[in-house]
C-alpha cells in the first residue's frame, strides 16, 4: 500500500467512533482522506473532540503528514 503524502488540511480521526479519546484512536488525515472514510458525515453520536495535546501527539507521531493507506483512492 502507498501512502497518502498530503502535508496540509490535516485533521485528526477517531480510527473508532467508540474508542477513546486517547492517541490509540487517533489518525491523521488529510481533509480528503477524512471525507474518504466510511463514517464521515454519516449520523450518529458524535465523538467528543480530542484535546490539543492529543492531536499534537498524534501529528509528531505521523511525521505532520496524512496517515492514509487506502487503495480506493482518497482524492
Amino acid at each position: 500500500m502507498s501512502r497518502c503524502t498530503k502535508k496540509s488540511n490535516l485533521e485528526v480521526h477517531h480510527v473508532r467512533r467508540d474508542g477513546g479519546n486517547d492517541l490509540t484512536n487517533a489518525q491523521v488525515l488529510c481533509k480528503d482522506c477524512h471525507s474518504a472514510t466510511s463514517t464521515y458525515g454519516n449520523p450518529g453520536k458524535s465523538p467528543t473532540q480530542f484535546t490539543q495535546d492529543v492531536k499534537d501527539k498524534a501529528l509528531k507521531r505521523a511525521g505532520n503528514q496524512c496517515e492514509c493507506t487506502s487503495v480506493r483512492g482518497c482524492h
